[in-house]
């Protein structure tokens, strides 16, 4: 690795220990109606670590996959750190519609309706989003990226760090959301046993429905030993 490529991964793995610290008190008195642990909108102890994340790690843009909630989050961090774009994908007409009129018609995200197709990824046949990169809020790699979807009815989240692989960089942070699923668990041990120092895998504790942050040390490697193997 290069200096550079060392300074990228120790930023990002110092800036995650910083949001971690400052998240428990992130005021969301900013939302319009106080967020719950249940149903489908992520949990609190999420969108606080979302917004304290967007001013630790200064992404210039940020990527999600799953709208709702947490979308306005990021919106409303990134607003005041400012130069900091936000693409947000949902698959689902209802939670795009509910995302949109949540941030109103004057809001900077870029907020896609991407239907979810089966693809095959790092050898695992799963849902991917069919997304349009040339209609993100930036055309720069996301320095964070928000996984929060495909709901595990529709196949989960096991083929979606391959996918994010395409849109990030060295250092940029992956957050899965739901982490302690099981089959979001298995996915997991799987990358980190295929891609070794490639990625840095931490799992804070104490959150409501586990997380898990994945840090990209090499991508380009991550994304050649994910690559299906020819016959």
């Amino acid at each position: 690795m290069t200096v550079a490529t060392i300074d990228r991964v120790v930023r990002s793995r110092e800036a995650l220990l910083e949001a971690l610290d400052a998240a428990p008190a992130v005021d969301l008195a900013f939302l319009p109606e106080a967020p719950s642990e249940d149903g489908w909108a992520s949990a609190p102890d999420l969108l606080r670590l979302l917004h304290a994340l967007v001013h630790a790690l200064q992404p210039r843009h940020v990527l999600e996959f799953g709208s709702g909630v947490s979308t306005a989050v990021l919106a409303h961090a990134a607003a005041e750190r400012g130069d900091c774009a936000v693409t947000s994908v949902d698959h689902d007409p209802r939670f795009f519609g509910a995302t949109h009129e949540r941030l109103g018609d004057s809001s900077p995200v870029s907020l896609q309706f991407a239907p979810l197709v089966a693809r095959v990824q790092a050898g695992r046949l799963g849902p991917s989003y069919l997304v349009d990169s040339s209609l993100f809020a930036s055309s720069r790699p996301a320095d964070l990226v928000l996984v929060d979807g495909p709901p595990q009815v529709l196949g989960g989240r096991s083929t979606m760090l391959p996918a994010a692989l395409d849109y990030a960089q060295c250092g940029s942070i992956v957050l899965f959301d739901d982490a302690d699923r099981d089959g979001e668990r298995d996915a997991l041990a799987s990358w980190e046993k295929v891609l070794g120092a490639a990625v840095e895998v931490h799992r804070p504790a104490g959150f409501t429905r586990g997380l898990a942050a994945v840090i990209l040390v090499a991508p380009r490697t991550a994304q050649i030993r994910l690559a299906p193997k020819r016959t």
